[in-house]
């Protein structure tokens, strides 16, 4: 219970603090840009938003069944919620979703394993047998022999 009250003080103080943030910038660097920061910002969250919005609907478009590792949906989660953040107007929510950006801290946040991209192979799940290129080729494109049915074409 104490952690929705201290929840609920948060959410009830971030726009007082944005706005302390807000006119803090705009003392050094000016209204106008102060004002087009938050306005990149958000549109920077924005499209951060939309690009993992447009790969969930291309995978789920083709039917493609996608098996995330535990690491992999904890860096995608984090990374919705530092897009979520961008998105909100202000420096504040900025600042953090920076932090959630960066890959060490990424590590930090999730525990001792590496949180990288393309940092090799992701462990395979259970009931998949993982094969090297070279020790399985595809049949399905290999051609008919000459002289042998068709099934389905004339």
């Amino acid at each position: 219970m104490i952690r929705v009250r201290w929840l609920a003080l948060g959410v009830i103080a971030l726009p007082f603090v944005e706005f302390a943030a807000f006119w803090a910038v705009a003392g050094r660097v000016g209204f106008l840009g102060a004002l087009l920061g938050v306005i990149a910002t958000s549109f920077a969250g924005v499209v951060l938003l939309k690009g993992g919005a447009r790969l969930l609907l291309a995978q789920l478009a083709t039917g493609r069944v996608v098996v995330l590792s535990d690491e992999a949906a904890r860096n995608g989660l984090l990374t919705a919620l530092a897009g979520l953040l961008l998105a909100i107007p202000g420096f504040v929510t900025d600042a953090i979703a920076l932090v959630l950006l960066i890959p060490a801290l990424k590590t930090l946040l999730l525990g001792s394993r590496a949180v990288s991209a393309g940092s090799g192979r992701s462990p395979t799940p259970p009931g998949v047998v993982d094969l090297e290129p070279q020790d399985w080729r595809d049949e399905s494109r290999r051609p008919d022999p000459p002289g042998s049915p068709r099934i389905g074409h004339p």
